[in-house]
């Protein structure tokens, strides 16, 4: 038994690998062609075959004596020496490496010198590598002719075959208008259409037209004039009308909407949601406090172009244990952006309190942004606010979502509408009342002041430790009460759950594949369409 495990032992042990040793290059007779490999430590590399061997010295000898190895060594032994072949090859493949890089670092130059995404590079690279070397050598497209190409030949293409699409099949058209810094209004047309070859529904830039009058009627006249211009049959195909929310757009007695709808009967409209759910919180919010916003803005101008200020406030964000983050700016016209800066400003409220402590012992100057900040209805109303605001701003970035959302729109709008209802009207009442007919601001559907639901945050400041009296809690309630009716009178306004346009996009849930098994017929959706589909709905 032990001689038989003594040769089985014999037998497992590992063979020797052979390693390159730099002293073979020593020898006159490998030194032109012989080279370590990068392949590993166990190879050899061949200069004039271009390939890697595995073994050692004798493997070195072998391969010298093969007829590939003699027949390479033999074509250029005619022009010159392996040694000065060698030296060549080594040569050309540095320049090149070279040269590679050396375009790398232009790229990469040219893109930041231009102020380009770095995400373009990805497409670049690949754009030059489809140029084949021939074509590259005899290219000219600077900045005139590249602006003459734009202009002339891919502009001009997409203009008119978008314009032929259009000509021929239904669409729907989006339109806003803007003033530049020379004063001149623009009107921006988009319209949405459906890509018949892949299925898919685009929204494509029409034009932009120059218009002297931001009038209701210079806007239709600037827009029927472009029609005729290029022969496009509006009444036959406009089938949709979208723009912002106002007058000159979309009021009720003389309007773009109006003007269109007295040649396209069946158009159907609608506003932007975007712009409307903005005008909501911004209104509603006007029946808090001035001086809520006013300080909000104060603190943050105290800070802005103070750099010793900032770098003196991070030592009490330090020692409260807050993260370093910077007061935001308020947007002057945007109260969804101000939530940013009210939720910033209640993350940072201990840090702010001790600051303005120190500040104001040193500058009176501070006097009202430390009384502000230390007022109890300073902290209630920014917690209220806290909120209220995420159930506008969250519908606001659902609907700025890229992908159609109209199959969803009646039911989150009318969601949101049902919530802020639900914080101040009789829950007996709002439960046994269609949605659409609920009386919001009538006085006897309203629950008592202090049942108002007015966020967790605010209901324990609210609680038994409250140093408010009765009057003043009465008055903050009073006016989270104005909040909520203000806010669902807005909604109900810009977007009437009763007309004939929000009731067609109650209908169209089928439109996500999730609740197509839901849905018994798609009649009621196509009875607002059956006019300009010409449909016989009993087919």
């Amino acid at each position: 038994i032990g001689k038989t495990t003594s040769k089985s032992s014999r037998s497992q042990k590992k063979s020797y690998q052979h390693r390159f040793c730099d002293s073979w290059l020593n020898n006159k007779d490998y030194r032109p062609w012989l080279a370590s490999s990068k392949k590993s430590v166990n190879h050899f590399y061949c200069k004039i075959c271009f390939e890697d061997n595995k073994g050692g010295i004798s493997a070195v000898k072998k391969h010298m004596g093969t007829m590939k190895h003699q027949r390479a060594a033999k074509s250029v032994s005619g022009t010159s020496s392996i040694s000065e072949m060698n030296q060549q090859m080594l040569s050309r493949t540095t320049t090149i490496e070279k040269k590679t890089k050396e375009a790398e670092l232009r790229i990469a130059m040219f893109v930041t010198e231009h102020n380009i995404s770095f995400n373009t590079t990805d497409h670049l690279v690949q754009l030059l590598k489809s140029i084949s070397p021939e074509v590259i050598s005899k290219l000219s497209c600077n900045r005139t002719k590249a602006t003459a190409i734009v202009k002339n030949v891919l502009g001009a293409t997409g203009f008119d075959n978008l314009v032929a699409k259009i000509k021929n099949q239904q669409f729907s058209m989006i339109i806003d208008e803007s003033t530049d810094k020379s004063a001149t209004k623009h009107l921006a047309v988009v319209v949405r259409l459906l890509d018949g070859n892949v299925y898919e529904v685009r929204d494509e830039f029409l034009c932009l037209i120059d218009i002297s009058d931001g009038k209701a009627q210079g806007v239709y006249n600037s827009i029927i004039d472009f029609f005729g211009e290029h022969s496009i049959p509006y009444k036959k195909n406009l089938v949709g009308f979208a723009a912002d929310g106002a007058s000159a757009m979309f009021g009720s007695k003389h309007s773009v909407k109006v003007l269109f709808e007295k040649d396209i009967p069946y158009l159907y409209s609608m506003k932007c949601i975007c712009h409307s759910l903005a005008l909501v919180a911004s209104y509603a919010t006007k029946k808090i406090p001035d001086s809520v916003e006013k300080l909000v803005r104060e603190i943050y101008t105290y800070f802005m172009y103070s750099f010793k200020r900032i770098s003196e406030y991070k030592q009490f964000q330090a020692f409260c244990e807050l993260r370093p983050h910077k007061i935001l700016k308020p947007c002057q016209t945007r109260w969804l952006s101000l939530h940013s800066c009210i939720k910033r400003i209640l993350e940072q409220l201990n840090a702010l309190k001790l600051f303005f402590q120190g500040e104001y012992l040193l500058d009176k100057k501070t006097k009202e942004i430390f009384d502000g900040i230390h007022d109890i209805h300073f902290e209630l109303y920014l917690n209220f606010l806290d909120y209220v605001l995420p159930f506008l701003t969250s519908l606001n970035m659902l609907f700025q979502n890229e992908k159609p959302q109209i199959h969803i729109l009646y039911s989150r709008m009318a969601s949101t509408y049902k919530t802020i209802l639900e914080f101040y009207i009789k829950p007996e009442y709002l439960n046994n009342t269609d949605i659409e007919k609920v009386q919001y601001r009538l006085p006897a559907n309203f629950v008592r002041p202090e049942n108002i639901y007015v966020g967790g945050k605010c209901m324990a400041l609210l609680g038994e430790d409250c140093k408010l009296t009765n009057t003043e809690k009465c008055v903050f309630y009073n006016n989270c009460l104005s909040f909520y009716v203000e806010c669902a009178h807005q909604i109900f306004q810009r977007f009437p759950l009763h007309s004939k346009e929000v009731k067609c996009l109650k209908t169209l849930t089928f439109l996500d594949p999730k609740n197509i098994k839901n849905v018994i017929s798609i009649g009621p959706a196509a009875t607002h369409f059956e006019v300009l589909l010409e449909l016989n709905l009993n087919d």
